[in-house]
């Protein structure tokens, strides 16, 4: 396997032709077809079919087509750690992170940033939002990931860039629990129709408890507390184990039976700078990868113009298409 040809195999199945995949990385078609005999022939076996003159992967294609771009991306991981080594960073991106959501996100994004920026080093800053906005204020941090119960948190600059809904969670052997697994089937209720259960609540010192608080005012009962946490792992854990009913985001682990709520809640989650704060390349580059991981048809919204100014510039009109249904 020639690991510098390797990127025109990636091109013929990205174009699904060798004319088009010839342009794109200037060689003769002539070159690529040959070279695509001559690989075909080396695992003997084919790796496109042809159909109304179009070439499509064929499931040992698929197969050669994920080895290689793995391949590659260790190629270039590699190449980005050995020129890191001995080296100082040009630039420290200092960020504020909330010790579970925001630990999270940014683990997630940090591959594909090091991969782009190999000279710059994200530095999260972990704490509840009180220590975060501290951190901004004081300039130790240019930014902060957060959870909003708005689009905007008074006195800062803040870019949302994606939506969580919040849903009524129940551990999965609790007598009102369903079987319905799928997002778009969850069953709707009114929150009052639980006032006699006991609740597992966010502490008042999170985000997420501003978000959370109201709605039993809305539903016009003051819940039970058996119990409230900071720690979202815990908050999940009280759940699961039938300390008592709360609100979590979707997921489709079975261990919890979810119910939508008829005004249901939502957490703006997105970046915060402060006012005068100009967002550098990098910045924005983070945003959009943070964007990108959490793109899930049910709770994205782009309400924001420079939120889609960032996928333009770092993604695709596909990509953004997507973002905007």
């Amino acid at each position: 396997m020639n690991l510098d040809q390797l990127p025109y195999f990636i091109a013929i199945a990205s174009y699904g032709s060798l004319s088009a995949a010839s342009r794109h990385l200037n060689v003769t078609q002539q070159a690529l077809s040959s070279y695509l005999t001559e690989l075909e022939k080396t695992v003997d076996m084919p790796l496109f079919f042809r159909n109304s003159q179009k070439l499509y992967l064929t499931d040992a294609g698929r197969r050669y087509l994920k080895t290689a771009r793995e391949i590659l991306n260790v190629v270039g991981r590699t190449r980005n750690t050995i020129e890191m080594l001995g080296r100082t960073p040009d630039e420290e991106l200092h960020v504020g992170i909330s010790p579970h959501t925001g630990a999270q996100l940014l683990a997630e994004c940090m591959l594909e940033f090091t991969q782009r920026y190999p000279r710059v080093r994200l530095i999260p800053h972990e704490g509840y939002w009180h220590e975060r906005r501290r951190l901004l204020e004081a300039g130790t941090i240019l930014l902060a990931l957060t959870s909003m119960n708005a689009e905007s948190v008074p006195g800062l600059q803040s870019v949302p860039v994606y939506r969580d809904e919040f849903l009524l969670a129940l551990p999965a052997y609790h007598p009102r629990a369903h079987r319905v697994r799928h997002y778009d089937a969850l069953p709707v209720a009114d929150l009052y129709d639980f006032r006699d259960e006991v609740f597992v609540l966010p502490s008042p010192e999170i985000a997420t408890y501003k978000i959370i608080e109201p709605l039993f005012r809305q539903a016009g009962f003051r819940p039970t507390v058996a119990a409230s946490s900071p720690n979202i792992t815990m908050h999940a854990t009280l759940i699961r184990t039938g300390t008592g009913i709360g609100f979590l985001r979707y997921s489709e682990d079975t261990a919890f039976s979810f119910y939508r709520l008829k005004n249901p809640p939502y957490s703006y989650n997105g970046v915060v700078a402060m006012p005068t704060h100009v967002f550098s390349e990098p910045e924005r580059y983070l945003i959009y990868l943070i964007n990108k991981h959490n793109m899930l048809e049910h709770n994205v919204r782009i309400n924001s113009d420079m939120i889609q100014d960032i996928i333009r510039e770092f993604g695709d009109m596909e990509y953004l298409g997507e973002q905007l249904l």
